[in-house]
C-alpha cells in the first residue's frame, strides 16, 4: 500500500495538494498511517447522480454516441479510482465509546435533511431517505458511508459543530473505504452489486464536497482536484458498468431516470431553451467551440509518464488529438441537451456526465494548462454553475473558473469572456 511523502510541514504540502486532511492536525481521534481521504474522495460523493453506462448513453444528431465513447482500456478508467482507494487509510481511526449518540444524531439528520439535498425529484429522495438506509442496515460499510455524508451536511450547516462533525465523518468514510476497498478486489456480483453502487454514489458526493470536508471555504487546487474527480467518476462507473442496464429493474432505478433522458427527446426547441438555466445563445457557443477545435493546431504530446522514459513510444498524432477533443464536445453538447430539457430541475448527474468522455490525454491536457482543454472546461463551468445552489457544489464553479484564468495562456483569454458572463455575472 503506498504511502504519500510527507515533509512534516504543518499541513504538508503532500496534503494541501491532494485536498486531504493533514494527519498532523489534532482531530481527536488517533491518526493512521495514511490520511482519511485523498483529493478525489473530497472531491466526489456529495450529488444524486448514480453513475452512467457509456453504452446506454442517447444518440445525439451527430450519431450514437456509444459509438463515440473512450475506447481507453477499463483498465486505464479505473486508475482513478484504484487510486483513490489505495490513497485512502489502511487502519480506521477510533471514536470515543459513547459516540453512538451521535451516530443516532446523524442518522436522524440524514433520514430528515440530507437526503432531501441530494437531488430534487421525490421518486429518488424516497431512495436516498428509505432505499439506502434499508440496504445499509445489512451493509455496515455503507451505513458509515450514509454517516459520513450526514456528517458533512451537518459541516456545513452548524459551524459550531464544525470541528465534531469533520471528526465524524473523517472517521465513518474511512471506515466505509476499508471495507469497500476490500470488498472490491474481488469482482462485483450480483449478491453485492446493489449495495455496492449505492456506496459508490456516496463517494461522489463526498468527493465533491471537499473544501466542507477539510473545513476550508476553497479546494486547493481546482483544475487538479477536478481532473481527480473526473478519474473516480470514470473508474466508478467502469466498476459498475457490467450492471448498470439492469438498474431500471430495481429499486434504485429513479437514481438513474432522474438522470437519463431517452434520446427521442433530446432535441433542441424554443420552449425548452426558454426554461433553461443555461445561456440563451448555448448552442451558438457550441457551434463556435466545434469550429475552435476545427481550427487549433494540435502539437505532437508526449505523455509525462513518456518523457521520463529512455525508451521510444509513438507519440499521439494532431488527427487522433483533435478527434479526442470532438468526441469530448459532444458529450458536452449532449448534457447541455439534458441540463435545457431539464428546466429548473437540473440533476448534478446531467452536468457531471461528462466526465465520461474525458480521455487520460484530455486530463493530462488539463494538469499542463493546456489551452484548448482549459477552454473546454471553462465552458462546462457554466453547466456546473446550474447547480451552484447545492450545499456540496456551491462555489466550485468559480473557483474553478478563476484558477483557468490564471493557468490559461494569455491569448486565449478571450474565449473565457463568455464563460465569465454567466458564471461570475460580468
Amino acid at each position: 500500500m503506498a504511502v504519500r511523502n510527507c515533509d512534516e510541514k504543518y499541513p504538508c504540502t503532500n496534503c494541501t495538494k491532494h485536498a486531504i486532511q493533514c494527519s498532523y492536525v489534532d482531530r481527536g481521534i488517533s491518526t493512521p498511517a495514511e490520511s482519511p481521504a485523498t483529493g478525489s474522495e473530497s472531491l466526489a460523493s456529495s450529488y444524486v447522480p448514480s453513475l452512467l453506462n457509456i453504452e446506454s448513453y442517447p444518440a445525439t444528431p451527430a450519431g450514437n454516441l456509444a459509438g463515440l465513447g473512450d475506447a481507453k482500456p477499463k483498465s486505464e478508467r479505473r486508475s482513478g479510482l484504484l487510486q483513490f482507494l489505495s490513497d485512502s487509510p489502511v487502519e480506521t481511526p477510533t471514536l470515543n465509546e459513547d459516540d453512538w449518540a451521535s451516530d443516532l444524531e446523524l442518522m436522524h439528520h440524514y433520514c430528515t435533511a440530507t437526503c432531501n439535498t441530494l437531488t430534487i425529484r421525490e421518486d429518488s429522495r424516497h431512495v436516498w431517505r428509505i432505499v439506502l438506509p434499508m440496504e445499509a442496515y445489512s451493509n455496515k460499510y455503507l451505513m458509515h458511508g450514509l454517516l459520513a455524508l450526514s456528517a458533512l451536511h451537518r459541516v456545513s450547516l452548524f459551524p459550531t459543530q464544525k470541528a465534531k462533525n469533520i471528526k465524524a465523518s473523517a472517521y465513518h468514510q474511512a471506515a466505509g473505504l476499508k471495507e469497500f476497498r476490500e470488498l472490491i478486489s474481488s469482482p462485483v456480483d450480483p449478491s453485492n452489486w446493489q449495495p455496492v453502487f449505492c456506496f459508490a454514489s456516496m463517494v461522489m458526493v463526498h468527493v465533491c464536497a471537499s473544501p466542507i470536508r477539510l473545513g476550508e471555504d476553497r479546494w486547493p487546487a481546482p483544475i487538479s482536484n477536478m481532473v481527480e474527480l473526473f478519474s473516480v467518476v470514470q473508474g466508478l462507473q467502469t466498476l459498475m458498468e457490467p450492471w448498470l442496464r439492469s438498474l431500471r429493474r430495481t429499486r434504485l432505478a429513479p437514481l438513474v431516470n432522474c438522470v437519463w433522458i431517452e434520446s427521442e427527446m433530446l432535441i433542441t426547441s424554443p420552449a425548452t431553451v426558454h426554461q433553461s438555466l443555461l445561456p440563451p445563445d448555448i448552442q451558438t457557443r457550441i457551434a463556435q467551440l466545434h469550429r475552435f477545435i476545427d481550427d487549433y493546431p494540435f502539437p505532437y504530446i508526449q505523455p509525462q509518464s513518456e518523457q521520463d522514459s529512455s525508451a521510444s513510444h509513438e507519440l499521439p498524432c494532431p488527427a487522433e488529438h483533435r478527434t479526442d477533443y470532438k468526441r469530448s464536445l459532444l458529450f458536452f453538447e449532449n448534457s447541455t441537451r439534458q441540463i435545457e430539457l431539464a428546466g429548473p430541475h437540473v440533476e448534478v448527474g446531467m452536468v457531471l456526465m461528462w466526465a465520461y468522455s474525458l480521455s487520460k490525454q484530455f486530463r493530462d491536457d488539463l494538469e499542463a494548462s493546456h489551452p484548448a482543454a482549459l477552454v473546454l472546461l471553462s465552458h462546462w463551468c457554466v453547466l456546473l454553475h446550474t447547480v451552484n445552489d447545492l450545499w456540496f457544489i456551491k462555489g466550485t464553479s468559480v473557483q474553478l473558473l478563476e484558477d483557468i484564468e490564471i493557468k490559461i495562456n494569455p491569448g486565449f483569454r478571450e474565449w473565457l469572456v463568455w464563460p465569465r458572463r454567466w458564471v461570475f455575472g460580468k
